[in-house]
């Protein structure tokens, strides 16, 4: 039996509304393909995953389940996602391909239509968000990253019809070593305030990857995670001032006996 690797992360204070999604550059992940997925394009290895987010309020607890698939087009990756009650529950499908352009410019498009249920008295709403990912390399220390969110509507119910939100994310990582990165996350979505996310990751077996990462103004996050065996396991946590506590497990496996497609190194 192999020797138990543990990381242990950790995370800073800074503005935001939201957690930014744990992520260090040259450690891409099963996890990437919701808010990453252009670094998914560096993935060798099919993998799954699985992922449980406790929110404040149980009826918003979230599962997502995760897949990739590398080809020599690109990495095929699909994912699904549920939460909610007997009044509204929300399923979200979500696809897409995430292909090396250059050495130094990866890009993604994903697709995620979703169907919204309200109970038995009213009709349910569908919906979709297309994505589009940038991931680059600016210089050996300097990545950026870039995501546009575009939904449409396709059914209407005006009862509960809510206005469509787009937003664009732009992430600038430093890179000190393959052990040790800091982040700056800036998100913009109408008609709310400009969230900024300062994330600041160690690593301290340089094989392995885990992050760290904060939350929002006033409140803060971290996480903890460990490799046993080929399971990956992750934890992260944020304490937010006004609703407390949420908490995210997750657990992903690579195929490492299926056949690897070389990538280009970050």
């Amino acid at each position: 039996m192999k020797k138990l690797k543990s990381l242990i992360l950790f995370g800073v204070l800074t503005s935001s509304l939201q957690a930014q999604e744990l992520a260090m550059v040259g450690f891409p992940t099963i996890f990437d393909q919701t808010a990453y997925a252009a670094r998914l394009a560096y993935l060798s290895e099919p993998s799954v995953g699985l992922a449980l987010n406790n929110r404040f309020v149980k009826e918003l607890n979230v599962l997502k389940i995760f897949g990739a698939y590398p080809l020599q087009s690109g990495v095929w990756s699909g994912m699904y996602k549920t939460f909610g009650y007997a009044q509204y529950r929300e399923h979200s499908f979500g696809m897409g391909l995430s292909k090396i352009i250059t050495p130094r410019w990866a890009l993604a498009l994903q697709a995620f239509p979703k169907i919204e249920t309200f109970g038995k008295e009213y009709a349910s709403r569908f919906s979709m968000d297309l994505n589009a990912t940038s991931f680059a390399k600016l210089s050996p220390n300097l990545y950026l990253d870039s995501e546009i969110n575009i939904p449409i509507r396709l059914t209407s119910n005006t009862r509960n019809d809510a206005p469509l939100q787009s937003f664009l994310r732009i992430s600038m990582s430093y890179v000190f070593s393959k052990r040790c990165q800091t982040s700056v996350h800036i998100k913009q979505q109408l008609p709310y305030k400009t969230e900024v996310h300062l994330q600041l990751g160690y690593v301290p077996v340089s094989s392995l990857m885990f992050f760290g990462i904060v939350g929002s103004s006033g409140d803060c996050g971290f996480g903890v995670g460990y490799v046993f065996e080929q399971i990956t396991c992750r934890f992260q946590a944020q304490y937010r001032s006004i609703v407390g506590y949420s908490t995210t497990v997750g657990v992903s496996y690579p195929f490492t006996n299926a056949q690897k497609i070389n990538r280009h190194d970050f």
